[in-house]
């Protein structure tokens, strides 16, 4: 078995990470053009209760993510060095 074999793959991670971005930029569009054609209370209380706190949100997630997939990709790095000491800490 290479070192290879053992490293988990992040590529699906950073996949995902770039479509949660791709698709909510694209989202973002559509919302404004639709905010121009519903432009009432109703739409303001929908906005304000079920939008407000998506982009926020959407962007810690893919923070996550990135934060996540460095450290397996570091972790991929010092496993696959043969000269790397680890301690039973």
């Amino acid at each position: 078995m290479s070192s290879r074999d053992s490293e988990f793959q992040t590529g699906r991670l950073t996949d995902c990470e770039n479509r949660f971005q791709r698709d909510f930029v694209e989202f973002s569009r559509l919302w404004s053009d639709t905010k121009t054609d519903w432009a009432d209370a109703r739409r303001s209380q929908f906005e304000r209760e079920h939008l407000s706190s998506l982009g926020p949100s959407l962007s810690r997630l893919t923070a996550a993510l990135h934060e996540f997939t460095s450290v397996i990709d570091l972790a991929n790095r010092q496993l696959s060095d043969p000269h790397c000491q680890w301690s039973d800490r």
